[in-house]
């Protein structure tokens, strides 16, 4: 079903001119062309974990950070009303990412002073909030902008979880141990603010982890703009190097950036072939529910997985 409301905003949007959100400075290398129909942009063009559209905004090149991000976009208006109405069909699949992203940080406890607060930014349904009770925090929240998933969360997290986009205000400064931000840094306007007001709101010796897309992984590279990582839904995406520059920017310590494997079931893989639509959904609803649908498979695709400490 097509999206009314994106088709009615998009005859008369605005847009902005957007620089490197690293450095600041203009484009300076042309790098993808835009391709967005906003005609076919449905309910669920900013859920997660969607089939994707592959379209995107105008992308741009800072050559300095090696930084790829939307020259051209709309208002901060239409992007708002996108996440905040977006629709939610992945609990499943973000069970899935939780259980890594959960192995990761418990690998990198012992590097942490203190284990009580952790707050989840870009939480979805909580299932990463779950990882994170279970990993003993006792005091944990998730930031979600999206109705739905946020409706759709497990009674036992929901009440963790606050409805609305991340803002640095409404919690303490000087008072988490741990934040995570998983496939969300690509969603945000201004990702130099956000490592900024992280800072901040960690406690000296607290870490903030990210997982991110990697433009410079081999399979980006290969399947050029039917990358699933091309999306309408991001405005920036990273290398290692900027990942790791953004992290030096904003005084964290004992960085790491390393490539990390995704575990989920054949049928999520599919999903991220550049098949004709059609033919994808076909093959998705054979699939679903037999034993090649359900067979895990854990392959690294180019996410990576950036971590700082609060010196």
């Amino acid at each position: 079903m097509t999206n009314t409301s994106s088709t009615s905003q998009a005859q008369n949007l605005q847009y902005r001119t957007r620089s490197c959100s690293i450095c600041g400075a203009p484009a300076d290398q042309n790098w993808m062309p835009a391709k967005v129909n906003f005609e076919e942009l449905d309910a669920f063009a900013f859920a997660s974990r969607k089939l994707p559209e592959y379209m995107h905004f105008e992308l741009a090149l800072c050559t300095h950070c090696d930084f790829v991000f939307a020259k051209h976009v709309p208002v901060d208006d239409w992007f708002e009303q996108s996440y905040t109405n977006a629709d939610f069909d992945a609990s499943d699949e973000s069970q899935y990412a939780a259980r890594t992203y959960g192995k990761e940080l418990e690998k990198r406890l012992t590097r942490i002073r203190q284990q009580q607060r952790a707050l989840d930014i870009g939480a979805g349904d909580g299932a990463f909030v779950q990882q994170l009770v279970v990993l003993g925090f006792q005091e944990v929240r998730g930031v979600e902008p999206s109705k739905e998933p946020v409706q759709r969360a497990p009674e036992a997290v929901r009440h963790l979880l606050i409805n609305d986009f991340f803002r640095a205000e409404a919690f303490e400064e000087n008072s988490f141990d741990v934040i995570t931000c998983f496939q969300t840094l690509e969603h945000v306007d201004q990702p130099n603010q956000l490592f900024s007001d992280v800072h901040r709101l960690l406690r000296s010796g607290g870490a903030f982890m990210t997982v991110a897309h990697n433009f410079r992984a081999p399979l980006a590279r290969m399947m050029g703009d039917k990358s699933p990582i091309y999306d309408v839904e991001h405005l920036q995406l990273f290398s290692p190097q900027s990942l790791r520059k953004i992290y030096q920017q904003h005084g964290y310590a004992e960085i790491e950036v390393s490539s990390i494997a995704n575990r989920y079931p054949m049928s999520y893989w599919l999903k991220l072939f550049p098949l004709p639509a059609g033919a994808k959904r076909r093959l998705l609803e054979q699939m679903k529910g037999t034993r090649i649908g359900n067979l895990m498979l854990a392959a690294r695709v180019g996410n990576m997985l950036g971590f700082g400490i609060k010196a």
